[in-house]
């Protein structure tokens, strides 16, 4: 199976049974019949709040669509504007961008339901304040109310901010008087003349006329808010000042995606030369918000749910079938609190013919839930589930195309490590694994044993780091699988974008560093006294020579007799196991770079008949060296 990586954007594929709380949204403002309603959909980063929203939408659209064959409903009932605050940050203002979106859609909405010219004047008039929104961006309500202004008026103080600000002065109308006189011709003939008003006037007159063209219209207008609590405060607060012109309005509806504990700590720090409490930022949120809704966390049963439906969407399942699954699953997690559980050989006898590979990847999925959910850096996020499965994914790649065989649920566990743990905790964590024999970390055993007993770790124990974090450490220490007596190396290797695992000179003994240094420096034969210093080093340690010297070894462009082979073939010599390497790092050199010295230097080892039978079935390898290679194996 070819794997994909997953996408990290909001999507309308419900796989964790959202529709169960989108529906209720979708419900009441179908049931508000016009009435002016804002909600509020609450949750943390990543946990959903913006695919809720895409099927929040799409269930109104169906329950409509429903509605019309039945016959109870007219066409066109609801009008959506879709409006992402944080796509405006740094670039335009927010209350100006957002009363545009509303203004643009209701204009092309009344230019295609006109169908007398009568009524199309009626609405004209009506939607001429919506075009002069567009035009003249932050000063809209001012020229939506009449005045005759135009451009970016954005010198000093913004006329919505006089107007709004709670104290109209004279020096304000005095700025308005100035700004309409210096734009008029900007505007010429969008605006009607109309006798001079108030700026309240203007505001009820603003409001009144999107009332007058919903109600000619029938339709009711359904605002998404969304990532407003990605942006700084000023963004946020601008644009919940732009929803309180249109909100309570009859025909209105608002759905706004944020996380309310950092709406609440915005206006907090907007407002904070007037040191709100608590009690007045909960007031001014609760203002706008009439039914606030919080996204359900994610329990090991809905994990378990996501990311089998992941796999089975990277699968090469047919459409129809995967619908079918999504369908079943969502109805296996509505009856969870009857005790049905998600698990994958419930999902496999949901699939025909279900492949081997995608039984494999739901297997994986059944181990990895509770891990997903257990992590403190992971929590159940369906957004850093994602990012987990594709790091995941990568790796298993990289694995695989360096033969390199590591337990799926090994890469996770040690995948979560790096997610929670501090840095240093992490490099000891590597160091363990670099520096026990065969990567078979005794403390990392013994830890796991002590842990798994629940008994108290003592203190000299823990590995540098791994104290402070003690009590996520404990809990990693006990998912599944053990570490005990596996060979982790394998696993540290394909992540070492996180931190290196080739030892350093300083973190080998003294004897071993001196060994390093003699074989990297070696320009002839090993001598007697040097071979014996290498076989008197343990294998582990032997091990993270090799590091380092297929590590420089790499950056050789030609294989004739460079002077690092001389240190490579003595530690070969010494040890069958990095004899095994070497054969390895030589065979999958570029066949252009294999000179007939290097056959004739290395074709007397022990080691070298396996290298020869390699080379002897590269299709590259230039005709000196396949004859010196073949002249070897007579």
């Amino acid at each position: 199976m070819e794997r994909n990586l997953w996408a990290d954007i909001e999507t309308n594929q419900d796989y964790l049974n959202f529709r169960v709380l989108a529906g209720l949204v979708s419900q009441m403002i179908l049931d508000a019949n016009g009435r002016p309603l804002s909600i509020g959909i609450s949750g943390g980063w990543g946990v959903g709040k913006s695919s809720m929203v895409k099927i929040v939408k799409q269930d109104i659209k169906e329950r409509m669509a429903v509605s019309i064959t039945t016959g109870g409903a007219e066409k066109n009932d609801f009008l959506f504007v879709d409006f992402n605050a944080w796509f405006y940050q740094g670039h335009d203002d927010a209350k100006a961008a957002l009363m545009e979106e509303i203004a643009r859609a209701l204009t092309e909405k009344a230019e295609a339901e006109t169908t007398t010219l009568e009524k199309g004047r009626n609405l004209l008039k009506r939607i001429d304040a919506f075009r002069v929104l567009r035009l003249v961006s932050e000063v809209g309500l001012t020229a939506a109310s009449g005045i005759p202004v135009g451009g970016l008026l954005r010198t000093g103080k913004g006329l919505w901010e006089m107007f709004t600000d709670g104290d109209v002065s004279a020096d304000d109308l005095q700025a308005a008087e100035e700004a309409v006189s210096k734009h008029r011709k900007d505007v010429a003939g969008l605006i009607k003349p109309r006798k001079a008003e108030t700026p309240p006037q203007m505001i009820k007159e603003i409001r009144k006329q999107f009332e007058e063209l919903l109600e000619e219209l029938k339709v009711t207008l359904v605002v998404f808010v969304d990532d407003l609590d990605r942006c700084l405060p000023p963004t946020v607060i601008g644009t919940l000042e732009a929803m309180r012109l249109f909100l309570f309005m009859d025909r209105t509806a608002f759905v706004i995606a944020a996380d309310d504990k950092m709406i609440k700590e915005s206006v907090r720090v907007q407002f904070s030369s007037a040191r709100p409490d608590d009690d007045i930022v909960t007031s001014y949120f609760d203002k706008l918000i009439q039914i606030p809704l919080r996204v359900p966390p994610l329990g090991t049963n809905e994990v378990k749910a996501y990311l089998m439906m992941l796999f089975a969407e990277n699968s090469n399942l047919d459409t129809q079938v995967l619908e079918r699954l999504r369908e079943k699953v969502n109805e296996q997690l509505a009856s969870s609190w009857k005790g049905n559980a998600i698990t994958a050989a419930f999902v496999q006898g949901l699939i025909p013919n279900c492949s081997a590979e995608l039984k494999a990847e739901l297997e994986l999925a059944d181990r990895l839930a509770r891990q997903m959910v257990a992590s403190p850096k992971v929590g159940g996020n369906p957004r850093l589930i994602k990012r987990f499965l594709n790091t995941l994914s990568i790796r298993r790649s990289l694995a695989k195309v360096q033969h390199i065989a590591v337990d799926d649920a090994m890469f996770a566990k040690l995948l979560l490590f790096e997610r929670f743990a501090p840095i240093a905790a992490f490099n000891s964590l590597t160091e363990l694994i670099s520096t026990a024999i065969d990567g078979k970390s005794e403390i990392l055993a013994k830890l796991e044993e002590t842990v798994r007993a629940n008994k108290s770790v003592d203190d000299d124990l823990w590995p540098a780091g791994w104290k402070d974090a003690s009590k996520d450490v404990e809990d990693w220490l006990k998912l599944s699988p053990s570490l005990s007596g596996v060979d982790l190396r394998g696993a540290l290797h394909v992540g070492r974008e996180s931190a290196p695992i080739i030892t350093t000179e300083h973190k080998l003994s003294k004897q071993a560093a001196e060994v390093l240094s003699n074989l990297l420096t070696l320009k002839i034969g090993a001598t007697k006294e040097l071979k014996t210093s290498i076989s008197a080093v343990p294998g582990a340690e032997r091990a993270v020579i090799m590091d380092n010297l297929l590590e420089r070894a790499n950056s050789e462009k030609e294989w004739g007799l460079p002077s690092i082979l001389f240190g490579l073939e003595a530690l070969a010599d010494a040890d069958s196991v990095q004899a095994e390497r070497l054969v390895t790092f030589l065979g999958d050199r570029p066949g252009s770079a294999l000179k007939p010295s290097l056959i004739a230097r290395v074709e007397a080892k022990p080691w070298a008949a396996k290298l020869m039978e390699i080379l002897e079935q590269r299709k590259d390898l230039g005709a000196p060296a396949l004859k010196a290679v073949k002249k070897a194996r007579e």
